[in-house]
């Protein structure tokens, strides 16, 4: 019986020993794995961000585009709606769409070659910035939202 006992207190002390070296091992090399993953995944990470950035600007472009879709498109050959269709707006001048008879006075009258700072002048207060206009949109006040719809308008509109 003491030699049963013997035998199964060296079992244990062996398969302790193993249990704790097998751990410190895989502690180390877990620490090594986990160090190299990070940099790994901070590469990847760093170029993951500099590709969904700016698809996560186009998507905010497009959702702000929604206060705009009831009454325009985007598209070349698209129809007009109770607006223009922007397509080709940069570098155009205002109240210049062939097929759209709907212009106010103001609008055609203004001038305006749309580029970017006549656009956000515009988004902040259309009835301020061209006086008599017809476009009933209130506007957007904030610069960030002015430049995410920019950018998508600029992207959609060539």
């Amino acid at each position: 019986m003491f030699y049963q006992s013997s035998i199964k207190k060296k079992k244990i002390l062996l398969l302790t020993a193993v249990f704790f070296l097998f751990s410190g091992f895989m502690a180390c090399n877990g620490e090594q794995q986990r160090e190299q993953m990070e940099e790994e995944d901070t590469v990847e990470s760093e170029e993951e961000i500099a590709k969904a950035v700016p698809k996560a600007q186009m998507t905010a472009g497009a959702r702000l585009f929604l206060l705009c879709q009831a009454c325009h498109n985007l598209k070349e050959g698209e129809p007009n709606k109770v607006g223009p269709n922007l397509h080709g707006i940069f570098g155009r001048k205002a109240g210049s769409v062939a097929d759209f008879n709907n212009y106010s006075e103001g609008m055609k009258a203004s001038g305006i070659v749309w580029d970017e700072d006549h656009l956000r002048e515009w988004l902040t207060k259309p009835t301020d910035y061209i006086k008599g206009t017809t476009m009933a949109f209130i506007g957007i006040q904030d610069k960030e939202k002015q430049d995410l719809l920019i950018a998508y308008l600029k992207e959609e509109t060539k």
